[in-house]
């Protein structure tokens, strides 16, 4: 090799070498733009994301809509109406009623000459009470009746014997002033759906 080929062969590496820096420069001016337009990965934007996941402990707020209520899913479980115990009122028991008591008449009541009654029953001399309820019956159904006390005092008052009836208590109707009248009140439609009688009439004064 001459000395002309060797400073020949020098001068091409000089100038591949140059080329080569060259290019070197350029892909690190490419790099350092990339970087500059493009920014760090550990820029502002990660470090936001760092310190959000800091203070929010990893929950996500509630997604608020439009109107800025709160959505489903933030919504309380609904509380359940509570309903007030029922006061049961103590039942009131229908009190009986008593009937007003009726008025029966004397025990011994005394008739004039042309007065006339009409027996319902008789009853023994102690049974004031029973001849009193059956008197009181009849009342209520719309036919005055009165019970006595018969013992001798009205001559008119006889047993089938003609004997005058004593010591017993006597269920009767009226007096009226003639025995059809009485036999007429104590077969009326009332007084026989009150106490069924045969109605005998007497004249107590005889």
């Amino acid at each position: 090799m001459t000395r002309a080929d060797h400073r020949k062969r020098k001068k091409q590496r000089s100038r591949s070498a140059v080329s080569a820096g060259i290019v070197a420069g350029l892909a690190l001016a490419a790099v350092f733009g990339y970087i500059l337009t493009r920014g760090s990965p550990q820029g502002p934007a990660a470090d936001g994301l760092r310190m959000g996941s800091g203070t929010d402990n990893g929950a996500a707020a509630p997604a608020q809509s439009a109107t800025g209520t709160v959505t489903k899913g933030d919504r309380k479980p609904p509380v359940a109406a509570t309903t007030k115990p029922t006061v049961t009122q103590p039942s009131t028991k229908a009190q009986p009623v008593t009937p007003p008591p009726v008025d029966t008449g004397p025990t011994s009541p005394k008739f004039k000459h042309g007065q006339w009654i009409a027996v319902l029953d008789k009853y023994p001399a102690d049974a004031e009470q029973s001849a009193r309820d059956t008197a009181s019956r009849v009342t209520r159904a719309g036919i005055p009746a009165k019970a006595m006390f018969v013992n001798g005092q009205y001559p008119g008052l006889t047993d089938s014997s003609l004997t005058p009836v004593t010591g017993t208590w006597v269920v009767y109707l009226g007096p009226g002033t003639s025995s059809a009248q009485m036999l007429n009140l104590c077969q009326d439609p009332r007084t026989q759906a009150a106490y069924s009688s045969a109605c005998p009439t007497y004249e107590p004064a005889g």
